[in-house]
Order: C-alpha cells, then sequence, then structure tokens
C-alpha cells in the first residue's frame, strides 16, 4: 500500500483501534473486571481480531472515496464514469496512417484497379486497408493510396426486444471505429449524447469502456427511436490501433487482395509503404486523462485563448486521420480585425514515447474540427511542429556557457 494518497475520513489504523477498544473497555468494566493487557491474553487476541476487521474496512471505505475523485481515481473504468460528468471522452486508440505505392511490372491498355479496402500486411501480420481505390491509369506503372491500419469486421449483434435503452457489445475488444450500423433495412447514426435528440431519430451511441469493448445504446422513445422488435442489428467496425501500426518503410509488402483490368482480369501487383506509418497511438493513459478533463471542461466548448485551441487539438480524435500528441498555439497577428492563430501539431511516431510530423489528411482534418469551435475573429493555420534531442540542447547550453566564460 505504499504511495497510496487517501482521504482519511476516519484516522484509525490497527493500533489506535485496538488502543481505543482497550480504553473503552477500561472506562466500562473498570480496571478491576479486567487487568491484564498482555499480548498473550486470550481477551486481547479476540480485540486485536476485531481491529483487523475493522481496520480492513476502514482502508477498502478510503480506497472507495478515492474513486469518486479525479485526482486519486485508480480504476480506468470509474475514471471514465467521471469524466461523463464534464462530458469528456477519453480517446482510445488510435490507427496508424500510410501511403501506399501500387506497382505493375508492364503498362497496359486499360485501368488496373485495386479496390477500396484492399488489405496490405507486414510480415509480422501487421494490417493495413485502403481508404481508397487504387487506380493505374493506362499506360502507367504506379499509383500511391493512402491506408489505414486495422482490420473490418461485420457482424450480428442482436435482435431488438423492443424495449428502451436496449445495450450490446460488440463481440471483439480493440474497436477502433464503429463505421457503420443498420437495424433491419435502414442505417442508423452514431452521436455523442441521446439527450439532443428527438423521439423518432434513428441514433445510437457507441461507448468504449476499459476494457477495450465497445457498448452500443438506443433511445428509450423519448430521446432517439426504440428499434421494432425481432428487428436484427448488424454493425461494421475496424479493430485495431496502437504504436505497433508506426511500421517502417518498404515492410507493408503482402497483400491479400488482387487487382483488376477492365476485363476483369487478375493482375499481378507488387506493394510498399513508401515512408514510416504514423499517427498510431496507444489508448489515452489515465495521467493524461486527469490531465486534459478539466482542460476541457474549462473550454465550455469554445476556444478563446490560445490554451484553449492547445487543448481541443490534444483531444481531437478521427478515425480516419489519427490522433494529435503535441500541439502548441501561437497568435502571430493581432491587427484589430482579426487574430492569426497558428498551430504547430505533431502525431505519434514509432513507439509510445516519440512523434512525428502529422500527414496532410489530419491537418485537415483538425482545421476543419477546430473551425467550429473557433471565436468569428480568429483565422486558424495548422502547420508541422518540430522538436530537438534534449541531448543535443544540453549540448548547446555547455557550449554557450563556455563561450560565456
Amino acid at each position: 500500500m505504499a504511495g497510496l494518497k487517501r482521504f482519511s475520513y476516519i484516522d484509525k489504523d490497527h493500533a489506535a483501534i485496538v488502543e481505543d477498544c482497550i480504553a473503552r473497555i477500561k472506562e466500562v468494566y473498570g480496571a478491576d473486571a479486567w487487568n491484564d493487557f498482555e499480548e498473550d491474553n486470550s481477551g486481547v487476541m479476540l480485540v486485536e481480531a476485531f481491529a483487523y476487521i475493522a481496520d480492513l474496512l476502514l482502508f477498502y471505505l478510503d480506497r472507495q472515496a478515492n474513486e469518486v475523485y479525479l485526482p486519486t481515481v485508480t480504476e480506468r473504468q470509474n475514471l471514465i464514469n467521471l469524466c461523463k460528468l464534464t462530458a469528456y471522452t477519453p480517446s482510445g486508440a488510435k490507427a496508424a496512417q500510410a501511403d501506399i505505392r501500387v506497382s505493375i511490372k508492364e503498362p497496359h491498355d486499360t485501368d488496373v484497379v485495386l479496390p477500396k479496402g484492399a488489405q496490405i500486411e507486414t510480415q509480422s501480420g501487421v494490417m493495413f486497408e485502403t481508404q481508397d481505390e487504387a487506380r493505374i491509369k493506362a499506360g502507367e506503372l504506379s499509383v500511391t493510396v493512402g491506408a489505414i491500419e486495422g482490420e473490418t469486421h461485420e457482424d450480428i449483434i442482436g435482435v431488438s426486444n423492443g424495449e428502451a435503452y436496449q445495450e450490446f457489445y460488440l463481440p471483439l475488444a480493440g474497436v477502433i471505429e464503429v463505421v457503420s450500423l443498420s437495424v433491419g433495412e435502414y442505417d442508423w447514426e452514431a452521436v455523442e449524447s441521446l439527450a439532443d435528440h428527438l423521439a423518432g431519430e434513428k441514433i445510437f451511441t457507441a461507448e468504449l469502456d476499459a476494457w477495450g469493448r465497445v457498448r452500443i445504446t438506443f433511445g428509450d422513445g423519448v430521446n432517439g427511436l426504440i428499434p421494432r422488435t425481432g428487428e436484427r442489428i448488424s454493425v461494421v467496425y475496424r479493430v485495431g490501433g496502437g504504436v505497433q501500426g508506426n511500421v517502417a518503410p518498404n515492410t507493408l509488402t503482402s497483400m491479400r487482395d488482387i487487382a483488376l483490368d477492365e476485363q476483369g482480369n487478375n493482375v499481378p501487383v507488387s506493394v510498399t509503404n513508401l515512408n514510416w506509418a504514423s499517427g498510431g497511438a496507444e489508448p489515452q493513459s489515465m495521467e493524461s486523462i486527469k490531465k486534459q478533463a478539466p482542460l476541457w471542461f474549462a473550454t465550455q466548448q469554445r476556444c478563446v485563448t490560445q490554451a484553449d485551441y492547445e487543448t481541443f487539438a490534444v483531444n481531437f480524435n478521427s478515425p480516419e486521420a489519427g490522433r494529435i500528441a503535441k500541439a502548441h498555439a501561437v497568435a502571430r497577428v493581432k491587427d484589430g480585425e482579426a487574430n492569426v492563430i497558428r498551430i504547430y501539431v505533431l502525431t505519434y511516431g514509432q513507439d509510445e514515447n516519440s512523434v512525428a510530423m502529422p500527414t496532410q489528411a489530419l491537418k485537415d482534418k483538425l482545421l476543419e474540427y477546430l473551425n467550429k469551435y473557433k471565436m468569428l475573429t480568429d483565422w486558424l493555420e495548422i502547420e508541422n511542429g518540430f522538436w530537438s534531442s534534449i541531448n543535443k540542447i544540453l549540448n548547446c547550453k555547455s557550449l554557450l556557457r563556455m563561450k560565456i566564460k
């Protein structure tokens, strides 16, 4: 229990409880009724056994008190529940992005097409899927297409019983995106909260828990439509994410799908990633959640200060483009008409403790997101961040001290 921060609502430990019990016994029964309080006394043994049980119960009460305060909570699910009070959603794992070059050996008279969602993987089994159709034009030898780490699954997760607030769990853990959900023959829309919607809307919420599982929740007929009894619920979702997706160049070389020409003939193609994949991130740590949740609450859903822009940027999540690791906002110009806010950002690199340059897709998505919450007088620019080695900085400081001397 070393290092445990706890709320001592009742400042009692085993020794203090034994001492209080003995004092109470002396007070009630007098010194003549019981005057042997040595440790080998059977009565003292019973007192110490009682004190042990009481101490244990008080310890658990203190631990339960820890779980209702943001700074001291220790269980991830309890932390997620506390974040709901401030409308803050902790980030799950994020998928890496990569540019894939698709090549053929000889030019063809017709276009060669690799379909959207084609699966490409490394020798170690890290799976990517193309985000768009890769079309090699007639007479050309290659084309570049974006790919995202993870694997798409489609499952029927249950049948509606017609009750309010029905809940279903996706069968696989590690979900990074719910692509679509259909009830019967109709598609339903994912929303952040059921409370903001009307009775007839086909909506649901998808909530990630502490164990990487996703819970699907439907409305009650007042906020969100109730799926009709007997209708099957089908979900398309993607599994993956994490820093394992930030793979090295020229490692995405195995392809499960085939390319076809316009006559439907198979065409042998080769694939590889041109650069390091980037943007893959582990689920947000508890330390980061405890830091970011109060900052998010302080923004009150708008960007006014430079700190607000940094908070929104770090908490931005895009299943298609990735996640921001570091952000720094600078007010570049203030001329009375508009503030030019330049935001320097970095994404996650090769491992959990490194950073990398963001893709243009990530910067574009971030700009689109921030423009929803900015002040009317702000003009936003998203730029690549930069970093320096600590050793390099320390060496520069040493040289500077040497020159000063």
